[in-house]
Parts: C-alpha cells; sequence; structure tokens
C-alpha cells in the first residue's frame, strides 16, 4: 500500500466516522452520501494539493482507486482512465471570487433580493424546527442554554439593513430568550396544538430589527414537553437546525454553559467560476421547458402563497431497500428520492427532460463545518429520463448529475439566471418549477442523567416558494413524503394523486411486488379508476 492510499484511508475512515477502512473500501457502500462525499474531497484536496470533485469519489469510490487517479493527476502511476479539460490540472492563479455587497454571501443576497419580492410571502423564509423533548426538564438551564446559542453563532444575532440597494449585514448583541407557553393545566388535541404551533411559526420576523431567531418551550400535560426553534432563512438553513439541537443538549449537560465557538476551517483556492459558468451553460441550454403540469386552477399570482400538504408513509423495508440501491449507485438516500420524483412527474407530463430545484450545503468547501447560518445554494437537477427504465440506471444517472451540481455549485442562483437568462412566464420560477429535499431525522440520543434528549424534524408552514415541492423527511423508522402544494393551482384529490403517483415509483425503485408506476392511493384519496381532475397546465 502506498504512503498516498494509506493517508487516503484515514481521511475516508474521518468521512465516515469508522475507526479505519481498508484500501478496497467503497465509500458508498459504507455508508457515504453526497455530502461527505463533498466533505471528503474538499478534506483530500487540502492533503494532497490537487483539485478534487465529487464526481472523482463517484467513479473512485475506494482509497486505491482514488489514489491511482491521484497518481495519474501528479503524472505518475496509470489510473482507472482518462480526465479531460482542466480537472486533472493543478491550479494556478485562479480567478478569484466575486466580492459580494458589504461581505454579504452571494446566496444570503439572493435569498434577501428574493425576500424583497415577496416571491412566496415572508412565511415561506421561515425555518421552523418542532422537537420532542425527554428527560427531566429544568427550564432556567435550558434557558441559559438557549442564551448561549446566539453567542456562539453570529449568524443568530445578525440583522440585514438596506443601503443604497444593497444588504448590509450587521451583527449585533442580541440576545434570545426562551418563551414558555404552559399548556399543563388544559387540554388540547394534536390538531389544536398544531394550529397553536403554526400561529408562533408565522410570526414575521422583522429583518432590520432582529433577532432572527426565537425559540419555545411548550410544556404540556403529563410531564411532555415539546421545543420550538424558528429563525429567517438569512441566517439559518436544514442543517443549521440539527447543530442547535446538539449543542442544546451539549450546553444543557455542562450546566449552561455554551461549547467553544467553531473556527473556520482551511478553504481550498476557488475554482475559476468560467468552468461553473460553462458546465450550467452546457447542461441548461437550451433551457428546460415548463412541465405541464395537471392543476385544477389558472396561475393567478405567485407560487405557493398558500399551501397545504399530502403526507404519505414510506414504509421500512421500502426504505430499506432504497438507501441498498442507492448503495450501490455510489449515491445517498436523496438519489433515490428525487429519481421517483422526475420518473414520477415524467410519466405524468410525457416528457424525458425534467429539471427539478434542490438545495446543496456548501459548507465543508467554505471550511465552516458545524457554523450556524444560510450555507446552501440552490441549484437546478436537470435530468434525461430517456432510455433509463431500469432503477439502477436512473439511479446513477441522477446520482451523476447531484455530484455535478455539487462540484458547481459555487455560482449563486441568481448570477446564473442573469447568466444564461432563460424565459420566465408570468408566475414561473426560472428552470423548474418543482422542488425536492431530504431532511434527516434530528436525534441527540439518550438523555442520560442529568441530561435531556431532542428528537425531531422541520414543522412544514402554511407558505411556500414552488407550486410543488416534495419534502422527504426521515422518520424514526422510514420515511415521510410531504407534497407541499399551491392550493391556488391544485385540489387536494390532484396533489394526492400526484403523490401517488410519486410513491408508487418508489415502490417500483425498490423492487417492492406489484409496484410498476401506476398510481398509489392515498389512504383518504379516491379510486384512481373515477378520478378526473387532471387539467394540464399551458
Amino acid at each position: 500500500m502506498t504512503d498516498l492510499t494509506q493517508d487516503l484511508c484515514r481521511l475516508f475512515a474521518r468521512a465516515l466516522e469508522l475507526e479505519y477502512v481498508t484500501d478496497d473500501t467503497d465509500f458508498y457502500l459504507a455508508g457515504g452520501h453526497s455530502l461527505s462525499a463533498l466533505a471528503l474531497a474538499v478534506s483530500v484536496e487540502e492533503a494532497v494539493g490537487l483539485p478534487v470533485r465529487v464526481r472523482d469519489i463517484l467513479e473512485c469510490a475506494t482509497p486505491e482507486l482514488l489514489a491511482a487517479r491521484l497518481a495519474e493527476a501528479r503524472g505518475g502511476t496509470a489510473g482507472p482512465g482518462p480526465r479531460t479539460g482542466t480537472e486533472g490540472a493543478p491550479r494556478t492563479a485562479p480567478e478569484p471570487a466575486r466580492a459580494p455587497d458589504d461581505d454579504v454571501p452571494e446566496s444570503v443576497r439572493w435569498l434577501w433580493l428574493a425576500r424583497q419580492n415577496e416571491h412566496g410571502g415572508a412565511g415561506a423564509y421561515t425555518v421552523p424546527c418542532l422537537l420532542r423533548g425527554e428527560g427531566e426538564l429544568d427550564v432556567d438551564l435550558l434557558a441559559s442554554a438557549v442564551a448561549g446559542l446566539p453567542v456562539r453563532h453570529p449568524a443568530l444575532r445578525t440583522v440585514f439593513v438596506e443601503r443604497q440597494g444593497a444588504v448590509r449585514a450587521v451583527v449585533t448583541d442580541r440576545t434570545v430568550p426562551l418563551d414558555v407557553v404552559d399548556l399543563r393545566d388544559g387540554s388540547l388535541t394534536e390538531e389544536e396544538f398544531e394550529a397553536l404551533v403554526h400561529d408562533r411559526v408565522e410570526v414575521p420576523f422583522d429583518l432590520a430589527e432582529g433577532p432572527l431567531f426565537r425559540s419555545t418551550l411548550f410544556m404540556r400535560p403529563d410531564g411532555a414537553w415539546s421545543l420550538l426553534l424558528t429563525a429567517d432563512h438569512l441566517v439559518c438553513d436544514g442543517r443549521s437546525l440539527t447543530v442547535l439541537a446538539a449543542e442544546l443538549v451539549a450546553a444543557y449537560r455542562q450546566d449552561g454553559a455554551p461549547p467553544a465557538a467553531p473556527v473556520p476551517g482551511p478553504r481550498p483556492a476557488p475554482r475559476p467560476r468560467e468552468e461553473s459558468l460553462a458546465h450550467w451553460r452546457d447542461l441548461l441550454t437550451p433551457p428546460p421547458a415548463p412541465l405541464l403540469l395537471p392543476v385544477d386552477r389558472p396561475r393567478h399570482g405567485p407560487a405557493g402563497a398558500v399551501t397545504d400538504t399530502v403526507r404519505l408513509d414510506i414504509e421500512p423495508r421500502v426504505t430499506a431497500r432504497l438507501r441498498a440501491l442507492a448503495a450501490t449507485a455510489h449515491a445517498g438516500l436523496f438519489a433515490p428520492l428525487a429519481a421517483a420524483v422526475a420518473s414520477g412527474l415524467g410519466g405524468l407530463t410525457r416528457t424525458d427532460d425534467v429539471c427539478l430545484g434542490t438545495p446543496v450545503d456548501r459548507r465543508s468547501p467554505l471550511g465552516l463545518d458545524g457554523a450556524v447560518g444560510f450555507h446552501v445554494a440552490t441549484v437546478p437537477l436537470r435530468l434525461d429520463l430517456a432510455g433509463r427504465d431500469d432503477p439502477a440506471g436512473l439511479v446513477r444517472h441522477v446520482a451523476a448529475r447531484t455530484a455535478d451540481a455539487l462540484d458547481h455549485s459555487e455560482v449563486a442562483f441568481d448570477e446564473l439566471v442573469a447568466t444564461l437568462d432563460p424565459p420566465r412566464p408570468a408566475g414561473r420560477g426560472p428552470f423548474f418549477d418543482v422542488w425536492v429535499a431530504l431532511f434527516p431525522r434530528i436525534d441527540t440520543g439518550p438523555a442520560g442523567p442529568r441530561g435531556i434528549a431532542l428528537r425531531g424534524g422541520p414543522f412544514l408552514q402554511r407558505r411556500g416558494m414552488f407550486e410543488l415541492s416534495f419534502q422527504f423527511v426521515e422518520e424514526e423508522h422510514g420515511l415521510r413524503l410531504c407534497l407541499q402544494y399551491d392550493t391556488g393551482r391544485y385540489g387536494r384529490d390532484t396533489a394526492e394523486q400526484i403523490a401517488g403517483r410519486v410513491l408508487a415509483e418508489l415502490g417500483r425503485l425498490a423492487g417492492e411486488p406489484g409496484a410498476h408506476g401506476a398510481p398509489a392511493q392515498p389512504p383518504s384519496g379516491p379510486p384512481a379508476q373515477a378520478f378526473q381532475g387532471f387539467h394540464f397546465d399551458t
């Protein structure tokens, strides 16, 4: 085993959170996924001084294969195959990244601009998380732990002001109190409790005044309690919620004292932006045609102003099979989920060209692992379904397109739109109308003596930014498909049929007997044979 291979074994083990790996350990079969592959690519790049992409991990998924590719790039031994263009060449004098206005990251600037246009309404930009608490609760100790979060993470005490048409971020000394709602003397049904949470979530944030982060403790009957964390999207994203939950539990165990503030890691040299723009130009030219989605009513106003949600459970058996399929395709669970959405909508709209929108986490290339804030990029995931009827082939295609999206995600979405200038019919977003995302389950582990535990995930809102948003939420056992749909465009029956079709596609990909892509029946939906509600948008 060469020194390079040994170094890669250590880096693979660290990315997989394993004690050790061998030179033939397959990264994905050992539990890797697209985001951990991105972190691995960054760490390998820092160690060897050569550009490494997620696509490299996808194609060379063992330390031995990746070492051969890197040796080839250095001009050493032969690797698994030639690389084209500039991908294998060391970077010299990279083009500097564009300086954002007033030190506001480009992703935040784009989100702020969208917010000014009130796309979807202000409530669409709230990130809520409802966590079920376990353990003997000391309210004062929890309040102290909550107060420590903004101290550790400046994003949670940042406000945004407009100056001469540009956004500027201002870090304040604002604190965040724990708001306590005592429900122990009354009785609430789950529906009533959900409505109460909705009311809390929909209280608007003042971007210029702040704070842009809130916490609410619900003391429920029989000693049960729940914690609602709510933040504006400008200072928080999905992964931030996982970080906050873990830090709350750690601080609680240390008598409310927050852990040390995170230290930004080293950042690799930026890649030339033209390289990524060229990738997107090739992928999105000509631009994808709007999907002829089934609708019940004509378009009026922005998408997602008022939404409702169809929830369908995905059985643990199906989830396990999807994970296995993803691993053999060198992907994480997101790939078969996105494949099912694309395949379901492709069959519904009679097209092989489906473009979905999805978020990708950019913490690793930014050197910000463990940081709270808005560190995601919006990317178009354009998929070619032609001739990809077999599940493995389709998932491999989605995995490859996802890897490419991660590798070229440094281009902000608004810059991509401005550069490529796609057609934008009234009421439609550029490139895609459908959103797909996977939300991992938050679970801080057992409470232990004198400790607490937090378990849960995102709380779905009444407002959104898209006509259709497929949100897959990991549960304790299995998954849940939450289809958030624009009620101004879709009736409940139509949304249930669409969700059912995707559920059936998940079963087909998982090899479930009897799953051949026909619409599945949601528990409360009408029989498919009787459904006559589709009216295709033109």
